[in-house]
């Protein structure tokens, strides 16, 4: 007998069955083969096939290949968070990836970002509504991620793009001596790649292997689900409750991103055009613990205590899925290196905040970027020359991940209350426009050297007026007693105003020279906002409160001698006070009302604030 028992033959059974399969299934033991690229792109999600897309359209007989883990069919409606576009990320696949037509056909129209604030022990109809009164001119969307990612692998084939799908990336080789990268997948295959590019979401390949994740200020997390069929916000709202039904005079409401916020948390409402509804809950860490909404119970019972109107809407609505992600936000050290040769995009580079629904943003910026670095390393463009370049264009995408990080942390005081919230919309909003859409919508990104220096230290001076906004707005929401809402209704962006008129100046086309101009003169416009922001602040808080403000302010970027003017000026008679306001000035007044205007500004804040 050659076996002294029972489980020494089982062992030897076990042993033949793994040598039978070795020999008859590849995927287990390939034949050893080099396959030889221009760039391999690890991960085919949105980041991975946008940059697939883009390198193909850019650059001649490029040879690139993607690899990812998932294989079609994709499921739509449950496939992905972040389905929510705002104006950059809009303009990049529209324009730059040449999808306009596909959006227009595939995915909804997009009626900009909706605010219902309050908290939601206040019904609905009663809760100050902050969103468009029409539909905004430059073009949004809705994204339904399963359908577009499907579509986008189909797009890419055609486009010549190697899509090796059911593969993941077992090893990777990060040449430091010129060499390519080695790419080892796990079928055994090994891929020559003169460029890595890391698009591998939060597995964060390159990021992980090289130490660059850098801590974010946003101290929050989330939980999402579907279901089947369109919740319009409207649905909601008792049909009796004509007057809230008539402010949408077109019916077209429910095509908002749709925000109901409360103290330290916001639930986001998104129709798709699959017939599903995403709902998601965002509540930083101080004010709701991550363990009482990151089970699909749990997080039923949290919408019962914090948003029960729409807790008894879903009540017999069965989830399509449900998922969470605990303290979601993180910023990175680098992001690509020319030297070496990798790039990181999309999520595998950093993720800020989903408020404004920026992720795509960065993830256009970060491809048009890397692209641009690719393309002149390849088509020869002098070392020297390149590496420039690659380093002021990273030095651009990281201030600007910190500059949203700063705009999108400790904002859990200022959702309950809708004039807080109405005031750092309107700047929020005026900076975006301003600096991080026209830098992107007029191509400064694609210019030389000296140019791109310029328009990076005209970044940093919008950064510093940003974190002066950010303190005001954080402190008068930290400081305020009891909500208040002067309008039930505040239009965002108002029409006409000068925030109407920002909006619509994306659509121009400038050359590198008049758009640092046009954000020379915004940078103006931009102080007399945060200036007038603070007169309500200050109005609002009164005389004791104004002092800590004033105390939160010490060292920060000063608002010039207009700041100190329009101090003065306040104590002048209302028809004389309101002629020296700027324009943007009374554009705030007018959207959030006046509060406490017996009050002058020189009891508040003396000496003013000048230069």
């Amino acid at each position: 007998m050659l076996f002294r028992s029972p489980a020494q033959l089982i062992c030897v059974e076990l042993l033949l069955i793994d040598l039978r399969a070795s020999v008859t299934s590849p995927m287990e033991s390939p034949s050893p083969t080099n396959e030889n690229y221009d760039v391999v792109i690890c991960g085919g999600g949105m980041a991975g096939l946008t940059i697939a897309r883009q390198l193909k359209r850019e650059i001649a007989d490029v040879r690139v290949a993607v690899v990812e883990r998932s294989t079609r069919p994709l499921p739509e409606a449950c496939h992905k968070v972040g389905e929510s576009s705002v104006e950059l990320s809009s303009h990049y696949l529209g324009e730059v990836l040449g999808l306009r037509t596909y959006l227009d056909e595939t995915h909804l129209h997009k009626n900009g970002l909706r605010f219902f604030t309050g908290g939601g022990a206040t019904p609905l109809s009663k809760r100050p509504e902050i969103g468009p009164a029409e539909f905004p001119i430059v073009p949004s969307f809705q994204i339904d991620r399963g359908r577009f990612e499907t579509d986008m692998r189909e797009f890419v084939e055609e486009a010549g793009v190697d899509l090796l799908e059911g593969l993941s990336v077992r090893e990777l080789h990060m040449s430091e001596d010129g060499s390519p990268h080695r790419v080892t997948l796990s079928d055994g295959r090994s891929l020559n790649a003169r460029w890595l590019v890391d698009a591998s979401g939060r597995g964060r390949l390159v990021s992980k292997r090289l130490g660059l994740r850098q801590p974010s200020p946003n101290k929050a997390s989330s939980a999402w689900f579907r279901i089947e069929g369109e919740l319009r916000i409207a649905d909601l709202v008792s049909k009796s409750e004509t007057a809230w039904h008539a402010r949408d005079v077109d019916g077209n409401r429910w095509q908002s991103t749709v925000h109901l916020v409360g103290e330290g948390y916001w639930v986001w409402i998104i129709v798709l055009a699959t017939g599903h509804t995403s709902i998601g809950i965002v509540a930083d860490h101080e004010h709701h613990p991550f363990n009482t909404y990151n089970r699909e119970d749990r997080a039923n019972a949290w919408l019962q205590k914090h948003e029960p109107q729409l807790a008894a809407y879903l009540e017999d609505k069965p989830r399509e899925d449900f998922r969470v992600m605990h303290n979601y936000s993180y910023l990175s050290e680098r992001c690509f290196d020319s030297r070496q040769r990798w790039a990181c995009v999309g999520e595998a580079a950093f993720f800020v905040d989903p408020l404004y629904s920026l992720g795509g943003d960065f993830l256009g910026m970060v491809n048009c970027y890397a692209v641009r670095i690719i393309r002149e390393d390849l088509a020869g463009v002098a070392a020297e020359k390149r590496h420039a370049v690659a380093d002021l264009l990273e030095e651009t995408i990281l201030l600007l991940s910190r500059d949203a990080a700063r705009t999108l942390s400790s904002n859990g005081k200022i959702f309950p209350h809708s004039d807080v919230l109405g005031a750092k919309l309107w700047w929020d909003f005026f900076n975006y426009w301003s600096f991080m859409c026209g830098h992107f919508f007029q191509r400064i990104h694609e210019e030389d050297v000296e140019t791109l220096q310029t328009f990076l230290a005209m970044g940093e001076k919008y950064y510093d007026l940003n974190t002066t906004a950010q303190t005001i707005l954080e402190t008068w929401g930290a400081l305020k007693s009891e909500p208040g809402a002067k309008k039930s209704f505040v239009p965002m962006p108002m029409f006409p105003s000068v925030l109407a008129k920002q909006h619509v100046a994306l659509l121009e086309k400038l050359d590198a020279p008049a758009t640092l101009a046009k954000m020379t003169r915004d940078l103006e416009t931009g102080r007399e906002l945060v200036t007038e922001a603070l007169a309500h602040a200050l109005r609002d808080l009164g005389p004791e409160k104004a002092a800590t403000l004033r105390a939160k302010l010490e060292g920060k970027t000063p608002l010039g001698q207009a700041a100190a003017e329009r101090f003065a000026n306040d104590a002048l008679p209302r028809r004389e006070r309101v002629g020296r306001l700027p324009e943007i000035g009374r554009d705030l007044e007018r959207a959030l009302g006046r509060k406490n205007g017996k009050v002058p500004l020189a009891a508040l804040w003396d000496p003013p604030p000048s230069i």
